[in-house]
């Protein structure tokens, strides 16, 4: 049963996300590992080349067609660094930071539906066990 549920929360969160993510690009070659790489970046302060590819665990080449294929669909941009001319970090475009805005008011009408839907103890309940399937995917991760 859970496993259901876990399938069934995921395939609405995707299909929504999917919506928004179709309105903001005409091209069909932007995919999941895409959209994934995007949230990646956008979770760290402009970071360079090497930032993602570390964070990410992808060679260096891997890295650069990520980046052409995302600021082909004008995702993100790169911004020289003014101190060192050889070194370029990474920005989120406007059109980049709606897509994942999208995904982020997602997550935020959803919890209002509960909240306005559940008790505030059965929410409460659901907060905690929310807590601990992500404290437990975090420590599987770092793991």
């Amino acid at each position: 049963m859970i496993a259901e549920n876990l399938e069934a929360l995921t395939n609405y969160l995707w299909h929504e996300s999917t919506k928004k993510i179709n309105t903001l690009l005409a091209e069909t070659d932007f995919n999941i590992s895409d959209y994934y790489y995007l949230t990646a970046i956008a979770n760290m302060n402009h970071p360079n080349f090497g930032d993602v590819a570390q964070a990410l665990n992808l060679t260096k080449p891997a890295i650069s067609a990520l980046i052409k294929r995302l600021m082909h669909h004008e995702l993100i941009e790169k911004v020289q660094c003014q101190e060192d001319k050889r070194v370029f970090y990474l920005s989120i475009t406007e059109k980049g930071k709606a897509m994942i805005e999208g995904d982020h008011n997602l997550y935020a009408r959803l919890a209002a539906q509960l909240s306005s839907n559940i008790s505030p103890a059965k929410l409460e309940e659901l907060d905690y066990l929310l807590d601990t399937v992500v404290s437990l995917l975090s420590e599987e991760t770092t793991a």
